[in-house]
């Protein structure tokens, strides 16, 4: 079977969500938590067609979560968010 390929269009942005850091000091947050993100951290998979978004593949982002969907997209056993690239609020270095 063929690993399934996306390509956002226009300017919208293809993201996974990172695991927080706050998981890594041993803080684990409960499930409900999770859910009411007002922001959120990410990485970039894919870029729309647009040519004027700055982001390339693999740029961590800090995004609104008003603007991620509720439900991904399973792609290759990971959830995959697609957002518009003005619900992006910076690059995170």
């Amino acid at each position: 079977m063929a690993k399934l390929k996306l390509k956002p269009l226009g300017s919208r942005v293809l993201v996974k969500k990172l695991k927080e850091e706050a998981e890594k000091k041993g803080i684990v947050l409960p499930e409900e938590a999770e859910k009411d993100e007002e922001y959120v951290r990410a990485e970039v998979v894919e870029v729309g067609t647009l040519e004027k978004i700055q982001l390339k593949k693999g740029d961590k982002v800090l995004l609104s979560g008003f603007g991620l969907d509720k439900k991904g997209i399973e792609v290759g056993g990971e959830e995959l968010f697609f957002v518009k690239s003005s619900d992006i609020l910076a690059t995170i270095e």
